[in-house]
């Protein structure tokens, strides 16, 4: 009884403490509740100057609906916030063509790699995410900042369906895309032998819906794969994460990231959506760059690459046309050229994004 008492004593003094800070940043965070998302959930709700506004899951991406938005009520629960940040789910498929992440990557996401935390006593918003994208920026009195760490699916049909919304919107950081450095579509022992070295897998899993966004004419700022080598997750970065994990925040990751020792080992794991959310609060430190015109590419064909194919996707789209099979080799990759300028994070201080995430995180 006593230790229960306690953890509601310290989640109500959590709420209190997590009080946004005068001027904190308005920020709607869309997400697909993958591994580092989870991380840069945590941080935005820890971050005193960042004023979370609302989540939505884009299941276009890795976790599905009925996951995503339990696991993110309940990562927000774990620091005091359940109830306070409405959590909506988009389309289960791209706005065009029929590409998905591999199935046991989704499966790892829909279950957070199994550690186990609280269900959140908390209701989702009843409504698409576009809709509470829409009703969030309606309701703010200033600009929000938008934060897309998944498939932009979510993003690109807000902009179709409430255009005049653009102008409520301060920034839209995006985990994707990669310019200068190989893609990362090819993974041994999941995605061996695929076409396409060159696209990045939010990008490639709905790339019409990346080229909307990106020629929008929205204040675009891209952490690709170029900038997001510099926040690699190392053995000696968990080993020093762990000494620090003494907050419900810290004690999570730490344990997802005793789950991913293989991941880490394998010199492939960046804390890719922690550098974009890092980029939403210090653009200045985490985020240097040029601004440029890009397209995304995605091409029509009537050969489906079937290994990263999904054919039970709704054949129509929203607009009752037919639904394309695009290019597996090109889909999803960034070339200069277009409407619209991008800024691309090209440079970063990756060892002080690696250090003021940790402070955030086990500072509770």
């Amino acid at each position: 009884m006593y230790t229960h008492v306690r953890h509601l004593l310290a989640l109500a003094l959590s709420a209190l403490l997590l009080a946004p800070a005068a001027g904190a940043m308005p920020v709607i965070f869309d997400t697909d509740m993958a591994i580092d998302d989870w991380a840069a959930l945590l941080f935005l709700t820890l971050h005193p100057q960042v004023e979370l506004k609302a989540v939505t899951v884009a299941a276009s991406g890795e976790a599905h609906c009925s996951a995503g938005v339990p696991n993110a009520q309940a990562l927000l629960a774990l620091v005091g916030r359940g109830a306070n940040v409405p959590v909506a789910c988009g389309d289960a498929w791209p706005m065009d063509g029929y590409f998905v992440f591999p199935a046991p990557w989704r499966q790892d996401s829909d279950t957070l790699y199994g550690v186990s935390i609280p269900a959140a006593n908390a209701s989702p918003y009843q409504g698409h995410a576009v809709e509470l994208i829409h009703a969030s920026l309606v309701q703010s009195t200033e600009p929000v900042a938008l934060l897309a760490t998944g498939p932009l699916t979510n993003i690109a049909q807000w902009l179709q369906i409430y255009p005049g919304d653009m102008a409520k919107v301060s920034r839209v950081v995006v985990m994707g895309g990669s310019l200068a450095t190989p893609g990362n579509i090819p993974v041994k022992g999941f995605t061996d032998g695929h076409p396409n070295t060159r696209a990045e897998w939010n990008l490639f899993v709905d790339p019409l819906a990346a080229d909307i966004v990106f020629r929008s004419g929205l204040p675009v700022e891209m952490v690709g794969l170029d900038v997001t080598k510099t926040v690699p997750v190392t053995a000696e970065f968990a080993a020093a994460f762990k000494r620090l994990a003494h907050s419900p925040a810290a004690h999570f990751w730490d344990a997802v990231l005793d789950k991913n020792d293989w991941f880490i080992a394998s010199g492939d794991y960046d804390l890719w959506d922690m550098l974009a959310a890092l980029t939403l609060v210090d653009r200045v430190r985490f985020c240097s760059g040029e601004h440029m015109a890009l397209h995304v590419l995605h091409e029509p064909t009537q050969q489906p690459y079937l290994p990263s194919t999904d054919t039970t996707m709704p054949a129509l789209l929203a607009s009752g046309t037919a639904r394309h099979h695009f290019d597996a080799a090109t889909a999803g990759i960034v070339e200069r050229g277009g409407e619209g300028s991008v800024l691309v994070c090209q440079r970063s201080d990756g060892p002080a994004a690696l250090d003021l995430f940790t402070k955030i995180l086990t500072a509770q």
